[in-house]
């Protein structure tokens, strides 16, 4: 998949366009001066298990530094106390008894209350975290971003249903797979999909209806009619965690009034600008998820100014 220069992504597709800060300025929800934290909307981060604990945190974290009034984040119970007063301005919900996800219709339907829903990030694969993900696709009205074992889940335990769950989908969905990620939910040899990513990821999209946020060194944003590249960020985003920085900064845009691609092609050029600028004193060897986040405020300001 050359998209690095201009000539190999209008080879790739000739209406495709490569991001920059012009370009996701303009695609921004705009802030009002006369407004309150009920304005922008909340954001459920359902994440986490005994095993993953720090992806939840991660994905909170990004969402409350992207623009979300409220961001709540959906533990299980055992592992609840280790988020209390890590970021205070976080609420905390469980989502059951035990420490790592099972399936809760009475917690779901709390969660479909939310104006964007980030599931997925460090929840393990197990049938419950693929019951879940069907619940919110069939049941929830808002802004969806599915990611890391929400996708994992799907493809392990619904793969045959997952065609019919997208047709009957009530809510707007972004998918962020990295190309494993996609390979195991589209049937797609990783080989293939290196070779051609941002045509079977736009196809992918048109053909349930969906955003498409594949993660690569060049990301490919599609609705399956717009398809935006992302060429922001480093090598030190390829460390675990930078995935669930991604999915909270999407959820945080989405709870704020952007459209799943809006949020999506906005996202990735964030995360990506975030880590650009942490380098400068952390370097790509060093660079943390924690440092990424700590570095979007400043992201934010580059495309703004």
């Amino acid at each position: 998949m050359d998209i690095w220069t201009d000539e190999g992504l209008r080879m790739a597709d000739e209406n495709a366009v490569c991001m920059d800060r012009e370009y996701v300025k303009g695609i921004l929800p705009k802030r009002k001066r006369n407004s309150h934290k009920g304005s922008y909307g909340r954001s459920a981060i359902v994440a986490g298990s005994a095993e993953y604990t720090g992806a939840a945190y991660l994905a909170a974290a990004a969402c409350l530094r992207s623009g979300a009034g409220y961001t709540t984040l959906f533990v299980p119970k055992n592992i609840l106390y280790l988020y209390a007063l890590k970021s205070p301005e976080i609420l905390l919900k469980p989502t059951n008894d035990g420490d790592r996800y099972e399936f809760n219709k009475k917690t779901m339907e709390q969660v479909t209350g939310y104006s964007s829903v980030a599931y997925g990030m460090g929840m393990g694969v197990s049938e419950d975290v693929a019951w879940g993900a069907a619940y919110l696709l069939e049941n929830y009205a808002g802004k969806l971003i599915l990611d890391a074992d929400g996708l994992n889940s799907l493809a392990a335990y619904r793969a045959e249903e997952l065609p019919a769950l997208f047709k009957r989908k009530k809510c707007d969905v972004v998918i962020t797979p990295h190309v494993k990620e996609f390979s195991r939910l589209s049937g797609i040899s990783v080989e293939e999909i290196e070779e051609n990513g941002l045509a079977l990821a736009k196809a992918y999209a048109k053909q349930h209806g969906i955003v498409v946020l594949l993660k690569n060194a060049a990301s490919v944003i599609t609705d399956g009619e717009l398809v935006a590249v992302n060429r922001s960020g480093n090598s030190g985003q390829a460390k675990g965690g930078s995935g669930d920085v991604l999915s909270g900064v999407v959820a945080g845009l989405c709870a704020m009034g952007a459209s799943c691609l809006d949020g999506a092609r906005a996202g990735a050029f964030l995360a990506g600008t975030a880590a650009e600028l942490a380098v400068k004193t952390r370097s790509e060897y060093s660079l943390t998820a924690s440092d990424c986040i700590e570095k979007l405020g400043e992201a934010f300001l580059c495309v703004l100014q």
